[in-house]
């Protein structure tokens, strides 16, 4: 009889489903996967079993790495293993008591770890409001802390219900709060939250909603009187109008973000922002100063106060530059210097811990160097660095990732390209890609305002 604990629609099942998937779209065989993670082809082969034992998440880090999967294949582990825990404590599946060596049946769910602080905090929340002590204050912002850093590398569904519940917490109490010091802590982590839905929305596509939490975010940034976080939300609305195609609007409100000499790494942010809109624009005198501008801000930046969103790491700084010079000028000089760029950024967040890894970064990173490559005529290596951007899942596609795509689908339109078998076959990949709504899952809807 078939183990009724592993279905079609058990987060195991589409773990084995997705690496098998990945793996195709990457041309290797189990053996060439296996080689390249440093295990057996057996481990990849169980791996790929839905009904077999949940693989070790040591391995699964492996292959989500060697798959350029973004965390994809890491977020889909912990909910495989939560459901594990739900199948034990209700009595549907027997623990093993003795597991092959890479399965770590023993491990507690972190995902399940994970919501139980959740809640534990929203109930510290609901007592310290009572009377908005200052626990309740600092609660808050542990909770943003936590929210920015994780937006970077979890799916936008798995964060978005937390940020709006927040916010809605956040706003309650400043109906009611008029403890100056409080209100201003207030303030800031509604603006921050504000921060957060505008970023959802862009990432999303919804440009308008993005603007107007943005702009409430700014407002709330003043009432705090936060001159870093005002320069900051000032970089997060140029990057709005980037994405929106108002070139202009991201030049200056770039250049109004200096303006407030925001400390950390938001600076380098501003003249990224800057250059890569003048690029857009054909200004190439104002790119390469604020290129050189970033450079000296990087150098010059001291500690963030908050990471994840609201920092500007050097693997960022360095996507933005590859985009940027890639924009500037379609030379082959300019297009090594971009391969440059983007690949020391793909690097290095490879090299890092799976929560600090962008999955968007390093999507547009592999995009950069897809178009880098077609600018010097080797399409092999452009098909190379497509594909594992290609096999993303729909919840990892942001507008602003679709849009590239779509970039590079347009230039294979090329009369250059138009008749070669290989560009019609991606140009039809790309079109696929793009064709649904970014970052939902199938028959999902989130409510961005």
């Amino acid at each position: 009889m078939a183990d009724e604990s592993v279905t079609a629609e058990t987060a195991q099942a589409r773990l084995a489903g997705e690496i098998k998937r990945l793996r195709g779209a990457a041309d290797l065989s189990q053996s060439g996967l296996g080689e390249r993670v440093g295990y057996t082809r057996n481990y990849v082969s169980m791996a790929e079993r839905a009904g077999g034992n949940l693989p070790s998440q040591n391995l699964v880090e492996a292959l989500d790495q060697a798959l350029g999967a973004a965390g994809w294949l890491c977020a889909l582990w912990r909910e495989a293993k939560e459901e594990q825990q739900v199948r034990r404590r209700t009595g549907r599946v027997t623990v093993l008591t003795s597991s092959p060596e890479g399965v770590e049946d023993a491990e507690l769910s972190r995902q399940a770890v994970a919501e139980d602080a959740r809640d534990a905090a929203r109930t510290a929340r609901m007592i310290a409001s009572s009377g908005t002590t200052n626990e309740a204050v600092e609660q808050f912002d542990s909770e943003i802390r936590r929210i920015a850093a994780a937006y970077i590398s979890r799916p936008l569904v798995d964060v978005f219900a937390e940020i709006r519940e927040l916010r809605h917490e956040v706003f309650r109490l400043l109906d009611s709060n008029r403890i100056p010091n409080q209100l201003r802590d207030l303030y800031l982590h509604a603006s921050r939250l504000g921060g957060l839905q505008a970023h959802v929305s862009l990432d999303l596509g919804d440009y308008r909603a993005a603007d107007i939490h943005a702009q409430t975010a700014w407002l709330y940034a003043k009432l705090a009187g936060h001159q870093d976080m005002l320069g900051w939300i000032k970089a997060l609305q140029s990057l709005i109008a980037y994405w929106d195609d108002r070139l202009e609007d991201a030049v200056e409100r770039a250049r109004e973000g200096a303006l407030f000499r925001p400390r950390g790494t938001t600076g380098a942010r501003l003249a990224s922002l800057e250059a890569r809109a003048c690029a857009a624009r054909g200004d190439e005198q104002g790119t390469l100063t604020a290129l050189d501008v970033a450079e000296t801000a990087r150098a010059d930046a001291t500690m963030d106060e908050y990471s994840g969103v609201f920092t500007f790491p050097a693997a960022k700084q360095s996507v933005y530059a590859g985009t940027t010079l890639l924009t500037l000028k379609s030379s082959p000089a300019l297009a090594k210097q971009a391969i440059g760029k983007s690949q020391f950024a793909l690097d290095v967040y490879q090299a890092a811990a799976p929560a600090d890894r962008s999955a968007g970064d390093i999507f547009a990173a592999r995009l950069d160097l897809a178009g880098a490559h077609m600018v010097l005529g080797d399409l092999d290596a452009t098909q190379s660095f497509l594909v594992p951007v290609l096999a993303a899942p729909q919840v990892r596609r942001t507008a602003s990732i679709v849009k590239r795509a779509r970039d590079i689908g347009d230039r294979l339109s090329s009369t250059k390209y138009l008749t070669t078998a290989r560009a019609k076959g991606l140009r039809n990949e790309i079109r696929e890609f793009c064709a649904p709504p970014p970052a939902l899952p199938p028959g999902s809807t989130v409510v961005t305002k």
